[in-house]
């Protein structure tokens, strides 16, 4: 880990809708990250294993998410790092994970099976993804926003999209209320951004504003063909050469300083005193002397 006396930081990323760049936004935040010097771990909890599969692993290949939790195994023993982003540990999901309430003892309570791995991993990383399944009930999805303090959530400028957002707002606060009071709303990206759109993406901009004020991130991730590419070949922007020179490479960049910002500074950040991060530019963060250290500050 980059700083061995800080405790990682654990985010559950997800939105009630399915295909709303959920699982891109996963892997392609973690691998910025990573290239920025932070170590981070991407556990996909989701049975259609959409993060397993971005990340080039194939499915059923190995072991997972589903030991993980059901059995004794550990984040050491499953976390996948051959041909992984640089800085970046997969822990592998597979249809399976979706027997688990059969596999899980009737007298543990689900909402706790990630306490602790996760407990494992923090002493390990500095960020831990959640990638989560679209299905609030499922119980990979209720463990991890019952155990993550921060919770990413990933929309299309899209009325559809308006809907999932709704729907994840409602849980989120259902589980600060029964589960764990600490969740907090880290921001919402929004994804697949078409320039041309620009009233549609000022309204829902408008009700994000309303819902979760001073929630929303700056940078949003602009409508590219070569995303769902580089997702086929089972890679992220950032393994490909020259990915500097790729606009979205930059946004998930500065996307990545956004979100360390926030978490350095939670507290200024959650009573709306934070100012903006210290980008070195407005695309890529190539200044040494503007560019946030990987080691998180305990008490910045």
């Amino acid at each position: 880990m980059t700083n061995s006396n800080q405790q990682g930081v654990v985010i559950a990323v997800g939105n009630q809708k399915g295909g709303v760049g959920k699982t891109t936004n996963t892997v392609h935040i973690a691998a910025a990250l990573g290239q920025r010097g932070f170590h981070c771990m991407v556990m996909d909890l989701d049975p259609a294993a959409g993060a397993t599969k971005h990340l080039g692993v194939p499915v059923n290949s190995f072991a997972g998410t589903l030991e993980l939790l059901t059995t004794d195994e550990t984040i050491d023993s499953l976390a996948i790092a051959d041909k992984m982003p640089q800085n970046v540990h997969l822990v592998p999901s597979r249809p399976q994970l979706s027997e688990i309430d059969n596999l899980v003892s009737k007298y543990v309570d689900r909402t706790r099976i990630l306490e602790r791995p996760i407990e494992e991993a923090r002493a390990k990383y500095d960020f831990i993804f959640l990638d989560t399944g679209p299905s609030a009930a499922f119980t990979t999805t209720v463990a991890a926003y019952s155990t993550a303090e921060w919770f990413l959530l990933s929309a299309f400028p899209h009325p559809l999209s308006l809907g999932g957002l709704t729907e994840a707002f409602n849980d989120i606060a259902d589980v600060r209320k029964h589960r764990n009071p600490g969740l907090e709303v880290l921001g919402v990206v929004f994804t697949n951004v078409d320039g041309r759109a620009t009233r549609l993406r000022a309204q829902l901009e408008a009700v994000v504003n309303e819902a979760l004020p001073g929630r929303r991130f700056d940078t949003s991730i602009s409508q590219a063909v070569i995303l769902p590419d580089v997702s086929g070949r089972g890679k992220t922007l950032f393994q490909f050469p020259k990915f500097e020179n790729i606009p979205a490479a930059q946004q998930y960049l500065r996307l990545s300083v956004e979100i360390e910002h926030r978490v350095r500074h939670r507290e200024a950040y959650l009573q709306g005193a934070l100012g903006p991060p210290p980008f070195a530019a407005m695309g890529m963060i190539d200044d040494e002397a503007d560019r946030v250290t990987p080691a998180l500050a305990a008490n910045e």
